[in-house]
């Protein structure tokens, strides 16, 4: 006769197993909006890596252990107004931040010119390097994406994960 108590246990034993892995090492995230378009598209849900960079502290901005920071390049996601957003780093830390204001206003950030509003020109003007511990993060599709020239620039501690995509 089998014992339904072996079952009982090893149920629970995966649903921990899967929580854990959720909670400190891999996400799914479903992509909304068109900010990342060509790379990510409305509907995609792309594989989040959370131990990229070291190992989070659950539902906070922090870490238990950090080994490294994005790179340029890298798709990052973090949390802005209550929900998490899923955008490109595109100036780490201490990278120089070269703004014209001629025929536009604009941003040259790790060699890529982004194109800024007068608004966000003037609240980021102030800034000639990426502060330290932070990250300059640009959707991909610069005029429907709402990023980094609107909210200012991402704290290290606030990035939950790097996407696995291009």
């Amino acid at each position: 006769m089998k014992r339904p108590g072996r079952y009982i246990a090893l149920f629970f034993s995966v649903v921990i197993l899967a929580l854990v892995v959720k909670l400190f090492a891999f996400d799914l995230m479903p992509v909304s909006g068109p900010s990342m378009r060509p790379t990510l598209t409305d509907g995609m849900v792309v594989p989040v890596f959370k131990l990229a960079w070291g190992v989070p502290y659950p539902f906070s901005n922090r870490y238990f252990i950090r080994w490294g920071s994005p790179r340029v390049g890298d798709v990052i996601i973090y949390p802005w107004r209550g929900r998490n957003v899923i955008k490109r780093c595109v100036a780490v830390g201490g990278a120089p931040l070269v703004f014209s204001s001629e025929s536009g206003y604009s941003v040259i950030a790790a060699g890529r010119t982004v194109p800024l509003t007068r608004e966000q020109y003037q609240k980021l003007k102030g800034s000639p390097r990426v502060p330290e511990g932070m990250v300059f993060a640009l959707g991909d599709n610069p005029n429907e994406s709402r990023d980094s020239r609107e909210y200012g620039f991402v704290s290290l501690d606030s990035i939950r994960g790097k996407a696995l995509c291009k």
